[in-house]
């Protein structure tokens, strides 16, 4: 146990996720944000079928696969109300958000009432980065789990703990390869996590949701940004 202690490093600290599929037909879905005091935002698809975003600008399609379902993080301009629609199996819900500067945002949809979107706005401004730490975050999109925890180990070394529904937690680790696990405070309910070896500098987000009549689920990436381009 102190071995994977060590290991760990475990700090308090502060969010990114790359679709390789995914993309916006027709360009960007707003317009990119200012180099300096910038926001950004990002959409993931924790539904069972393929998510469209649709700005006036353009439409970002999100596939249901772990490899695509997650968007970018984009540069947009704070301050600015941003619009939009959300299409899961034709049926939408509109979308309105405003960004403060250095707030990272992800849109975080999942599979609502009768098959319609619901739509979850998980908000976080970074406080801080060590360039030789990982940040891992969780998000806890599943109703029933009244307290997601991000556990380490068989001895189940608590690494994040705490997340109530709809809300996020983060923290600062050592970067290494090590068993994770994400439960609502027992063994039986924990469900793997497949990070590999982390990596210094980077961050790392871990979505726990459940769909309708299925068990709990658990997806995880490298988050990735986009470049800002005037």
């Amino acid at each position: 146990m102190r071995r994977l202690i060590a290991a760990l490093g475990v700090c308090i600290g502060l969010g990114l996720a790359a679709p390789h599929g995914a993309g916006a037909e027709g360009g960007r879905l707003y317009p990119s944000g200012p180099p300096h005091g910038v926001a950004y935002l990002r959409f993931a698809n924790l539904s069972g079928g393929m998510v469209k975003v649709t700005s006036a600008a353009a439409t970002l399609v999100l596939p249901a696969d772990d490899a695509n379902r997650l968007g970018h993080y984009d540069p947009v301009t704070p301050g600015n109300e941003l619009s939009g629609t959300v299409d899961l199996g034709g049926k939408t819900q509109p979308i309105k958000m405003t960004l403060k500067p250095n707030e990272f945002l992800t849109v975080a949809v999942t599979d609502g009432g009768g098959g319609a979107p619901r739509v979850t706005l998980m908000r976080e401004t970074p406080t801080d980065f060590n360039a030789l730490k990982s940040s891992l975050v969780l998000y806890n999109l599943d109703n029933k789990c009244g307290e997601a925890e991000l556990v380490a180990g068989d001895s189940r070394i608590k690494v994040i703990s705490g997340v109530i529904p709809d809300a996020l937690g983060r923290r600062l680790v050592n970067p290494v390869d090590v068993a994770l696990a994400v439960d609502c405070g027992d063994k039986a309910s924990g469900v793997a996590v497949k990070l590999g070896q982390m990596v210094a500098g980077e961050r790392y987000s871990i979505f726990f949701f459940a769909r309708s009549g299925a068990a709990p689920q658990v997806f995880a990436l490298r988050d990735e940004m986009t470049p800002f381009r005037p």
